[in-house]
């Protein structure tokens, strides 16, 4: 999977990764992330990680709705027809959807839920 969020919300995305580690399941992730976003080769390199999975896990935060770089991996993400998901990365808040993902596919942060959504990606 490749995860797209904020840098606000990085806690987020090591939380998920080390969740995924720490319980077990079937799902694994791989770090993807681009170390120098907004160089002039980010778009080229973020596509080919993105082609590299199966889909896209949306972490949704107060300001991920804004993020350019969120939205344009959603729309990469549904360029290369491969599975997208959110996930509200705050329990007890809703936060705005970025452009591109369905509001149907963004879920509460409860990891049998996401487990569940990658279970469909096979």
């Amino acid at each position: 999977a490749f995860i797209s969020f904020e840098m606000e919300d990085k806690w987020a995305r090591d939380f998920l990764v080390q969740h995924a580690k720490d319980v077990h399941n079937d799902v694994e992730f791989y770090d993807y992330s681009v170390q120098d976003p907004f160089d002039s080769q980010w778009k080229t390199k973020c596509a080919e990680r993105i082609a590299q999975t199966r889909g896209t896990i949306v972490l949704v935060g107060k300001t991920t709705w804004r993020s350019e770089a969120v939205v344009w991996e959603i729309a990469e993400t549904i360029r290369q027809g491969h599975y997208i998901f959110g996930v509200q990365v705050n329990r007890d808040e809703t936060h705005l959807v970025p452009a591109g993902l369905p509001h149907q596919n963004v879920i509460r942060w409860q990891f049998d839920q996401i487990s569940a959504w990658l279970k469909t990606w096979v």
